[in-house]
């Protein structure tokens, strides 16, 4: 394990008991934007000094969706759902009924009845359900079975009403009283909604780091449709220090609490990936700061700022990279105070949009639509990670869970497939290893049913993998006896095909990891006669040999057979012809 830093141990002594009760951004806007004059949409158009998007943001490229995009339209974003590009969208909620606790009714609805956003989006084929939240007087409503009844009707007569899709509830602040209530309210509401609605969704936003335990996620996975992690405000508006609101990963510096722990939690308590969604921030907090350095103390509350203000700022101030939590910020001074804005952006979220893919959730969630303005990354970064165009770029890295600078957890158990549009060969360098006794397990192709590369384990670099077929799938899977600091590694592809036939200069070199720890050589092309093989370690000396001779087009290492230690090796292959010779060689791993 990496040592924890001071701020780290305060912080985790601290922020069970700061954090509870605190509101989210949600209850936040909800209250602020409550306390306004109700509006029309277009009354809200014109607050908001909306401009229409210019159609050239839709992309043109017929991409379908793989995942769930689900994402909550605020009614204080008017129209600006006209902007929205349908075809990267599964979902929308539109945002909010709003619970009145003296009678299981509604206080407001908003334009529910009216706005155009629900035949727009079931034409272009996106479900639409109504958002129903709650903040507080959660008994009132879920300890009263009349209450309760009202809710379950309302809530089913204005859905049909729309011809919408369901509803997603967020009952926010609630109390451990009210576990085994609101457990019960779920499954009622689900069993009138698929009752009265053949094919609705019951989705339920559930907070990303549950202090009350309040949510039985098992029971609630059990009856609804959906489970949303809310991950964001992990440092909220009125946060001791400045820091990541959704942290990916909190290396060895944020404390224990990151999105990839909050998907854990879940996954543990028995809710099945495809049952939950990764709700992410298309905003962040803008703190006055003691300081410009990361987890500088605030100074008062910090301000909500829209992911497309924060990345024109940053541009302004100077875009800084957190390692720790894979996360961007930017620094400045006014008026003699430091201020810190910390946001996400389309790096940070394309690392959240891994990490749910990795978990094979079903997908992920917005908060909120419309925040991104009239730029375009965004839908950009969802065409390119959640639809059939998608593809990995030709030249990344990747870490383990725990990211670039902390421990990965017990427990853990992921895939992740590299495959970049048009390769013939994904290279795979780790620049460290270190996994216990936990595996990795590499596979040539686009999933774990492809050829065996290698299984890892331990403290022994890998070295450089190579996937003959464009394709590359990491498996991973830790136990719960200790942890260590995983990898950090880097790939590149080649859109050049390899050859099949070699010509008389030169020579290629196969590896193909059987299940048993040997493997297998293979030289395309070549006669066998004319190949000799020497294999190296690592500081260059020769630990085996064979030269030519050979009846069979392949060459098997046996590592028990060859007498040498579990490691990582260099092969090479030379085959001589007509007096010229040509030379190939790779890293292999025999264990």
């Amino acid at each position: 394990m990496r040592p924890c830093y001071l701020y780290c141990c305060l912080l985790l002594a601290i922020w069970p008991t700061v954090l509870l009760g605190q509101p989210s951004i949600v209850q936040q806007q909800s209250e602020q934007f409550g306390q306004m004059p109700q509006r029309t949409e277009e009354g809200w158009d014109a607050f908001n000094n909306h401009v229409p998007t210019a159609p050239a943001l839709l992309r043109q490229q017929a991409c379908s969706l793989r995942n769930i995009v689900f994402g909550w339209h605020p009614y204080w974003m008017g129209t600006a759902y006209n902007d929205y590009d349908l075809t990267l969208l599964s979902d929308i909620s539109y945002f909010s009924y709003e619970v009145d606790t003296a009678t299981g009714g509604y206080r407001s609805i908003h334009s529910w009845l009216t706005t155009e956003l629900v035949p727009k989006a079931r034409q272009s084929g996106v479900r639409v359900n109504l958002c129903v939240t709650l903040f507080a007087g959660h008994g009132a409503v879920l300890g009263n079975p009349t209450r309760r009844k009202a809710l379950v009707d309302s809530l089913v007569r204005l859905v049909r009403q729309r011809d919408g899709n369901g509803v997603n509830i967020d009952f926010e602040g609630m109390g451990a009283s009210q576990r085994a209530n609101f457990t019960a309210f779920i499954a009622e509401l689900s069993a009138a909604f698929h009752t009265a609605i053949p094919g609705s969704q019951v989705s339920i936003a559930v907070p990303a780091v549950d202090w009350n335990n309040v949510m039985d996620a098992k029971a609630l996975a059990t009856t609804a449709d959906l489970l949303i992690i809310m991950g964001y405000d992990y440092h909220w508006g009125g946060a001791p220090n400045t820091g990541p609101v959704s942290p990916t990963n909190n290396g060895a510096f944020w404390g224990a609490y990151d999105l990839t722990r909050s998907i854990n939690s879940y996954l543990a308590k028995g809710v099945p990936p495809e049952k939950l969604c990764l709700g992410l921030p298309y905003y962040g907090y803008d703190w006055a700061a003691a300081d410009s350095t990361p987890a500088a103390k605030t100074k008062g509350t910090g301000k909500a700022v829209l992911f497309s203000s924060a990345v024109r700022n940053a541009g302004t101030h100077g875009r800084r990279w957190d390692l720790h939590s894979s996360t961007p910020y930017y620094s400045y001074h006014v008026d003699s105070t430091w201020h810190q804005c910390w946001y996400d952006d389309a790096e940070s979220l394309r690392k959240k949009y891994e990490l749910a893919a990795r978990k094979r959730l079903a997908g992920v969630g917005i908060w909120a639509l419309g925040y991104d303005g009239d730029r375009s990354e965004l839908w950009d970064l969802l065409r390119e990670t959640f639809t059939t165009c998608a593809a990995s770029p030709c030249s990344g890295e990747l870490s383990d869970m725990g990211g670039p600078t902390g421990n990965y957890y017990n427990r853990e158990r992921w895939t992740q497939t590299i495959a970049p549009a048009n390769a013939h060969r994904v290279s795979l360098a780790f620049t460290s290893f270190s996994i216990a006794d936990d595996r990795l397990t590499v596979y040539d192709g686009r999933d774990t049913t492809a050829p065996l590369i290698g299984s890892f384990t331990g403290a022994n670099n890998p070295g450089t993998l190579v996937a003959r077929s464009g394709a590359m799938t990491l498996a991973f899977e830790s136990n719960d006896t200790g942890t260590s600091w995983g990898w950090r590694a880097g790939w590149e592809c080649s859109t050049e095909p390899s050859g099949v036939q070699d010509s008389h200069d030169s020579v290629r070199l196969v590896l193909r990891y059987q299940p048993d720890g040997r493997v297998r050589l293979r030289f395309p092309g070549a006669d066998p006669s004319a190949i000799q093989l020497r294999l190296f370690d690592l500081a260059g000396h020769v630990v085996y040999e064979q030269n030519g001779a050979h009846a069979v087009p392949d060459i098997v290492l046996d590592r028990a057979a060859i007498g040498i230690p579990a490691g990582c090796y260099i092969a090479s292959v030379t085959r001589r012809t007509n007096g010229q010779h040509a030379t190939a060689t790779e890293r292999l791993f025999l264990w």
